[in-house]
């Protein structure tokens, strides 16, 4: 109550004085178009993360990583025991050799008929007869080469390696367990690609466009803008928002991290606002107040306050176009000689 008492008194004081200021001392109230945003709040993610799994049996051996490491494509992540994979692959060469000698035997054996049944020497039948084995003996062979393959790659499961650049972000099994296919190993993601992740109210649906751009603000005032983005087709069903992507430039090195919080800022359709001068408001606690100039002097007018454009102040209500105010509310008092202590 006092200080509203203050406020009125002022007011009463500086009314009818007949005080003027210069022109530059005062300021017409005119429309200003300013560019309006609408701030949400994002997370940073990556594009690409996943979790890789034993495809064979064995005992870990060795890991060569642990959680938070930064590694390369292709790095050695763990090592399983391949004493049984290696058997398995030694017999399946040993399959190849002896299915090439019985299929290299039976070819002969078919290409030496041919020219004997031209000659009528032997029957046909004879020579179907050896077709047949050198035709199963082929069968035999390439049989034996796809599990040579499928040997190869059994042993191949026992050296897990990155397949991506990436941060190992969690570690699932430990030195010297005994794991199985499908089991879980190593998680992990890839830091090039990043990108941002926001809820879009339903009501902005209309102003975001395919080629609006959006701005991002990280935590250490560092910013960005971002020409390509992706809306989801569906909302969510509990918070009935729309899922916003962005994706960030590439990085060589892991500078923005999974997880961070930042801001995301869409561009709304411009209007006219009315902004004034900081030094123009006078404030009184939760009271804010312009001098207005008339024709008998000054009038303190209270003013209802929006947002900080740069040193401007944005006006909601209390002052109208072309209504002319104390550039310098402080001055005016100062000039009075009165006294304004809050």
């Amino acid at each position: 109550m006092r200080h509203l008492l203050g406020l009125l008194i002022l007011c009463a004081g500086l009314t009818g004085t007949g005080y003027t200021l210069a022109a530059d001392e005062t300021l017409t109230v005119q429309p200003t178009d300013i560019p309006d945003w609408f701030v949400m709040d994002g997370r940073l993610e990556p594009v690409d993360q996943g979790t890789v799994s034993a495809q064979t049996s064995g005992r870990i051996s060795a890991i060569t990583v642990d959680v938070n490491d930064v590694v390369p494509a292709g790095h050695l992540l763990i090592e399983i025991t391949n004493t049984s994979q290696t058997a398995g692959q030694d017999q399946a060469k040993a399959a190849v050799k002896a299915a090439e000698a019985r299929y290299n035997d039976a070819e002969r054996q078919r290409a030496r008929l041919v020219d004997l049944v031209k000659k009528g020497s032997v029957s046909r039948r004879e020579y179907d007869s050896a077709a047949t084995e050198a035709e199963a003996a082929a069968n035999v062979l390439k049989q034996a080469k796809a599990e040579l393959v499928q040997a190869g790659e059994n042993l191949g499961y026992t050296r897990i390696v990155a397949p991506y650049a990436g941060v190992v972000s969690a570690r699932h099994i430990s030195l010297g367990e005994t794991v199985n296919p499908g089991q879980l190993l190593l998680s992990g993601y890839a830091f090039e690609n990043m990108r941002v992740v926001a809820s879009l109210p339903a009501r902005y649906l209309s102003q975001l466009k395919e080629t609006t751009p959006l701005q991002i603000t990280f935590p250490d005032g560092q910013s960005l803008t971002l020409p390509q983005h992706q809306l989801f087709q569906f909302a969510d069903p509990a918070s009935h928002s729309f899922t916003l992507r962005a994706n960030l430039p590439k990085q060589e090195t892991p500078v923005w991290r999974n997880g961070t919080w930042v801001k995301l800022a869409m561009p709304l359709t411009t209007k006219p606002k009315l902004l004034i001068p900081e030094n123009s408001v006078l404030r009184q606690n939760e009271l804010s107040a312009v001098y207005l100039a008339e024709k008998n002097g000054y009038v303190l007018r209270q003013v209802r306050l929006g947002r900080n454009y740069d040193g401007r102040i944005e006006i909601l209500s209390g002052l109208k176009v072309g209504e002319v105010i104390a550039r310098d509310a402080y001055a005016v008092i100062a000039a009075q000689g009165g006294h304004y202590a809050p």
